[in-house]
Formats: structure tokens, C-alpha cells, sequence
């Protein structure tokens, strides 16, 4: 199952690209691109007055790591991973393996998103790659990552990219994601961003 618009790239096309920092190629790093994303958010009772598909926001979490990179575990987002319990235990997610139906981590290098779905609880440490291997992780899998193309698929718009995942995972839960859109009927789904100098996580959890 291919995403909307997909670009025809080998994996012989990502290992013949420019050397950017090895082992890293041109082709394993998003595009920068402009972009600009509105999110509209209501109360609960004004939302069911305006909707009978609504969508809720049902866990936000943030953290804020060290700045100095010496003093970081650069194997494993610890940045993530505080984010994560704290959107999950504010959703009331026990098991985010089976509570969690579709994923969209921050994913400016096709390395990361590996990293932060580790960081998200979606797959043990080095394990998540796992996931793409076995299927899971397809967009006709039990979890699909990145419906959207992420940002290796869209382009990277800064500032806009963790709303832009956002945005994805409303289509996606009320079924409007048009040739994106994941079979059945996703019940809940995350988005995850990070900025500055990779220290700063943020997780929310979003639900029909």
C-alpha cells in the first residue's frame, strides 16, 4: 500500500545518495519546506454542539532534557520517553502497544523515527525497526506510522511539523484522510515532536 503522492525511491537511491555525515545520506533527511498549519480547539460542549465527529485531545506531556549533549544518552530520547508517560497517564493509557492505533513521531531523519517510536513505548529499545519489518508499522498494519509520508514524505516545515501531525491524526481518526486514509476505524493515535537542540519533547494523544 503506497501513500498518496509517493515518491518512486529505491532503497539503492537512499544508499547511492550524496554522504551528508556518515553514515547519514542526502536522501535519509527530510527536505526543508514551507508550511503553515491552524488548529481550532473548543470545549467540550461546544465541540459536540459544532460536530458529531469530534475529536478530543485526551493527553498532552513535555519535557525538557539537558542541553549539553555530553551529559545525554544520545542512544535513547529520554526526552521522549517523560513526554510520553506524561500524555499517556494524563489519557489513561496503561499499554500504548495495544491503546495506541496509529503514530506519527517526529521524523526529520528517517533514523528517528526508530528512535522516538523506542521513545514513545511503541517498541523496546532497538527494536522498533521491528515494526517495518514485520508489517506493522504499514500503512495497512496494526499500527500504522506516519500515514501522512511524515517528513521524509512532505517536507519539513520547522516550526509547523509537530502540528502537521497533528492535523493527520484528525483526518485520520474521523476517516477524512481520503488516499492516506489507515483501514478500520482508529480509536486513538500520537503525535510527537522535538525541538531545539533535541531536548525538548513533546507527546499529545489525541481520540474519538
Amino acid at each position: 500500500m503506497r501513500a498518496l503522492g509517493e515518491a518512486d525511491i529505491t532503497v539503492e537511491d537512499v544508499l547511492n545518495s550524496e554522504t551528508l555525515a556518515w553514515p547519514v545520506q542526502r536522501f535519509d533527511v527530510s527536505p526543508v519546506s514551507d508550511g503553515a498549519v491552524a488548529i481550532i480547539l473548543a470545549a467540550e460542549h461546544v465541540a459536540k454542539r459544532l460536530t458529531s465527529k469530534p475529536v478530543w485531545i485526551e493527553g498532552v506531556g513535555w519535557h525538557l532534557d539537558s542541553a549539553y549533549w555530553t551529559n545525554r544518552d544520545l542512544v535513547y530520547p529520554r526526552y521522549v520517553e517523560y513526554a510520553a508517560k506524561m500524555a499517556y497517564d494524563m489519557a489513561g493509557i496503561k499499554e500504548p502497544r495495544k491503546e495506541i492505533h496509529i503514530a506519527e513521531p517526529y521524523d526529520p531523519f528517517d533514523y528517528k523515527a526508530l528512535h522516538h517510536l523506542e521513545g514513545l513505548q511503541l517498541a523496546d529499545r532497538g527494536k522498533a525497526v521491528e515494526l517495518y519489518i514485520n508489517g506493522t508499522a504499514a500503512p495497512d498494519g496494526n499500527m500504522p506510522v506516519c500515514p501522512s509520508g511524515g517528513l521524509l514524505g512532505v517536507g519539513n516545515p520547522i516550526a509547523a511539523a509537530g502540528l502537521m501531525k497533528i492535523a493527520e491524526l484528525f483526518w485520520q481518526l474521523r476517516g477524512e484522510a481520503g488516499g492516506r486514509q489507515v483501514p478500520g476505524q482508529p480509536g486513538r493515535g500520537v503525535a510527537q515532536a522535538r525541538g531545539d537542540l533535541m531536548q525538548v519533547g513533546t507527546v499529545v494523544v489525541m481520540g474519538r
